[in-house]
């Protein structure tokens, strides 16, 4: 059995070697810690080194480079923004452009597809004035416009542009009817120094309250002892209004301004037979249409 003496000895020579072999630990760890630490301080040196090695010059530059680059990442994310706003936009965008370019936008002031009211008559057409683009210049004022036209009667059901983008050009109608009694009256108006002014009309089955519907046993020879005169300078026809007072109000009629020529009426008569007879006259010297063609059809 070991003395408690020997025991004692043995005890500290084992401790003392833990204790040296601790102390050798920590000499390396503090040896790698402060490598680590010198690589550190050593690599900061160096960037130090190089940044005075810059001019003033090249760090400015570093400096408006680094803001040209947050600059571009602003304007980039604004164009990503903008391009998907546009993206949102285009379907309202596309529609209002198509309504700007469209003839609806310009018919909307004078049509109202709601409007049933009609009550024109023969005497209210009778007294509307055409105009042509010939005369233009010799009459004070304009034509009629369809401002005009919806202001005195209201707004028509439709209407139609044609072409509508041509600006030196073009055509504009408004239609107005009614079915019990069936009854339609269309206003046709031409593009004249760049305002729409009223160059045309035709009627069907209006009513007056000076002549009587036309007859209903007209005969071709009722028809031929008609005079007829020339489309131009016309003084010899017989007038429209002999033909009113004998036949009654014709349920056609229509009235062109003749464009560059005289302004002309046209007027259909049903024969007892089925078929028809077309009257044409043009304007006299002192205002009245004479007649210058007959066809029976």
């Amino acid at each position: 059995m070991m003395a408690r003496k020997d025991w004692e000895s043995l005890r500290q020579k084992r401790q003392t070697k833990f204790q040296q072999g601790q102390k050798r630990a920590g000499k390396v760890q503090g040896e790698q810690k402060l490598a680590i630490t010198e690589a550190e301080y050593q690599e900061f040196a160096k960037n130090r080194v190089e940044n005075k090695s810059s001019t003033q010059v090249e760090r400015d530059g570093k400096g408006i480079l680094g803001r040209k680059l947050v600059n571009k990442q602003v304007l980039w994310s604004s164009v990503g923004f903008l391009s998907i706003f546009l993206l949102l936009s285009v379907p309202y965008l596309v529609k209002q452009l198509e309504y700007f370019l469209s003839p609806q936008r310009v018919l909307d002031e004078y049509v109202d597809e709601g409007n049933n009211h009609f009550d024109w008559t023969y005497e209210d057409i009778s007294q509307l004035q055409l105009q042509k683009k010939s005369d233009v210049d010799e009459r004070s004022g304009s034509g009629l416009t369809p401002k005009d036209i919806v202001k005195k009667f209201g707004k028509a059901q439709s209407g139609n542009l044609a072409p509508f983008l041509n600006q030196t050009d073009g055509r504009m109608s408004l239609f107005y009817s009614r079915e019990e009694p069936r009854q339609r009256l269309s206003f046709y108006f031409e593009k004249i120094n760049n305002e729409y002014q009223l160059s045309g009309i035709y009627s069907y089955n209006l009513a007056s309250s000076q002549y009587a519907q036309s007859r209903t046993d007209l005969k071709e020879e009722d028809f031929e002892h008609l005079v007829l005169g020339k489309e131009f300078q016309n003084e010899d026809g017989t007038s429209y209004q002999e033909i009113l007072e004998k036949f009654g109000l014709s349920k056609y009629i229509e009235v062109d301004s003749g464009g560059e020529s005289s302004q002309k009426l046209n007027v259909l008569y049903k024969l007892e037979n089925g078929k028809y007879v077309s009257l044409w006259f043009t304007v006299s010297q002192a205002g009245d249409y004479l007649l210058y063609e007959k066809h029976i059809t």
